[in-house]
């Protein structure tokens, strides 16, 4: 089967001579939120610490592309974005043209791209051949060329009949045991093993390695708003009036993302706490993809209660966390892997549509003792949750790895014949 495919290409660019700094592409499809370009800017900063002479570049759909300052020698390649309807199906998000010729257009901006820059290595993020095979040409232009390949997966995808659905066609089944030389799963099997929860082909399954959660470390990236400016400004009252400094009354954050279907959420938080009056404040970040006729209802409510901080967007989520009480949030992946970072009670308020996927890292991590988990809560229930997380100090579980950065580096230092340690696999590990 490789051969079919790979006879489809003739390489226009040679492999980097040994030796040679590498060039590292990155690619991520991005049609919903911001967790795929988050990790990708995570993992490029990491990777060009690891190799101090690469260049690295993100290929994303993301409409927030260009609004995060970027490490040294990274660039960002905007492709034309794509959203779902309400209906969970791919459109077009900004341009007139039907989505195949969105899809077109991607492909041949993709392609062009791998010629040109000729990278040394691929990381492609949880689409096998990226949004409705997109990548197909690039992995086996790559493949042709000799460089190395890593798939990055996060520790879920959707369920697995889902996910059976969507690896079965004989492409899906040719990159997944041919075309990447890795696959880089960015999670650890006590919480999901996808070798057996999506029966991996076994050549497959032999090159998957688990890397443990990616997140920042140290300071966050700094970031921005929507409307391309920093965007800290708030409405309502925060009850210290003292910004981000540790608060005299606890303190719940609530997030939900980039927030484009997070309205919902944070109106049954403020309608759990509307029942009584709090002896906790609250920060509430509606994320920057939010509409804007949401974002002013949630401010105007948010002005007539006492102790409750609207934000669009906050430059260091992780900074907030850790000086919160408790997090109520979606079970994105960026999200989760933060909230296991700061170590702070959580309360996790899973999308069940179009995907399954935060529901089921919700219960898993409820399984597991890090986090509770409420689908579709009425506010009593929401408001119960949020006083059992605030007598706790810390989650009561084991707290899965968070190197997932160092370790997909790892990995690719070994693909590329610079490796320095072995990225074989990680596990959960107590809390200190």
């Amino acid at each position: 089967m490789a051969g079919v495919f790979l006879m489809m290409f003739d390489p226009r660019t040679a492999v980097r001579p040994q030796g040679a700094a590498p060039r590292i592409l990155l690619y991520s499809h991005d049609s919903w939120g911001l967790g795929h370009l988050r990790r990708s800017l995570t993992l490029a900063g990491g990777l060009v610490e690891r190799f101090p002479a690469a260049d690295v570049l993100i290929a994303t759909g993301s409409p927030c592309a260009t609004q995060f300052p970027l490490p040294e020698r990274v660039e960002v390649v905007k492709l034309p974005s794509v959203s779902k309807d309400g209906h969970g199906a791919y459109v077009p998000r900004s341009l007139g043209c039907g989505l195949d010729a969105v899809l077109d257009l991607r492909s041949s901006l993709l392609l062009a791209l791998c010629r040109s820059f000729a990278p040394s290595l691929l990381v492609v993020d949880h689409q096998v051949l990226g949004l409705r095979r997109e990548l197909l040409e690039v992995l086996i232009a790559v493949k042709r060329r000799g460089a190395r390949t890593i798939l990055g997966l996060r520790d879920i995808l959707d369920t697995p009949a889902r996910v059976a659905e969507e690896w079965a066609s004989p492409e899906v089944q040719w990159a997944l045991e041919e075309g990447y030389d890795r696959l880089c799963v960015y999670g650890v099997p006590e919480v999901f093993d996808p070798r057996c929860e999506y029966r991996l082909p076994p050549r497959a399954a032999a090159r998957t390695a688990f890397m443990g959660y990616v997140v920042r470390p140290g300071k966050s990236l700094q970031g921005v708003a929507g409307n391309g400016k920093r965007d800290d400004s708030g409405s309502g009252h925060d009850g210290n009036g003292n910004g981000d400094h540790p608060p005299r009354r606890p303190r719940v954050l609530v997030t939900v993302g980039g927030g484009e279907d997070g309205c919902e959420r944070i109106e049954r938080y403020l309608d759990a706490i509307a029942l009584a009056p709090t002896h906790w404040d609250s920060t509430i970040i509606t994320g920057p993809l939010m509409p804007n006729a949401q974002v002013r209802s949630l401010k105007q409510r948010a002005v007539r209660m006492r102790g409750v901080l609207v934000r669009r967007f906050h430059a260091d989520l992780p900074s907030l966390m850790r000086q919160s009480a408790a997090v109520v949030a979606m079970c994105g992946y960026n999200i989760s892997a933060e909230i296991l970072q700061s170590r702070r009670p959580a309360i996790f308020l899973p999308r069940t549509f179009p995907r399954s996927e935060q529901l089921l890292r919700a219960l898993r991590f409820s399984h597991l003792g890090l986090s509770q988990c409420l689908v579709d809560p009425r506010p009593q229930e929401l408001r119960g949750a949020i006083a059992r997380a605030l007598t706790l100090s810390s989650p009561a579980g084991y707290v899965p790895s968070l190197d997932g950065c160092l370790h997909l580096c790892e990995s690719a230092a070994e693909l590329l014949g610079e490796s320095s340690m072995s990225a074989a696999g990680v596990s959960a590990r107590p809390l200190p």
